[in-house]
């Protein structure tokens, strides 16, 4: 069963801030890149809610490393996983 995956306000926020971020300083290439991996990703943990690790700060959340730079945390809930932050490494992170 596929879990339907939401995004916090805050993921909302941080979506669009990457967004522009990898336009501005490296390319749209890089922003579409990025949004299609997002993309993957959300579909994958909609139907593997627990493919990834649980955060050594809180256990109820999970983490996901897009790739070097992008770090999303997650948590599943009864019927849908929620995306609480989406972190751009290349920036100074903020604690979630």
């Amino acid at each position: 069963m596929e879990l339907t995956v939401e995004l916090s306000e805050r993921a909302r926020r941080d979506i669009e801030q990457i967004a522009d971020y990898l336009a501005k300083t490296w390319s749209e290439r890089s922003k579409i890149e990025f949004l299609l991996t997002l993309t993957d990703q959300m579909k994958l943990i909609s139907k593997m809610p627990y493919l990834y690790k649980v955060s050594q700060k809180q256990a109820n959340i999970r983490e996901c490393v897009m790739n070097k730079h992008v770090i999303f945390y997650y948590r599943v809930l009864d019927t849908s996983i929620e995306i609480i932050t989406i972190r751009n490494t290349r920036q100074k992170p903020e604690e979630f």
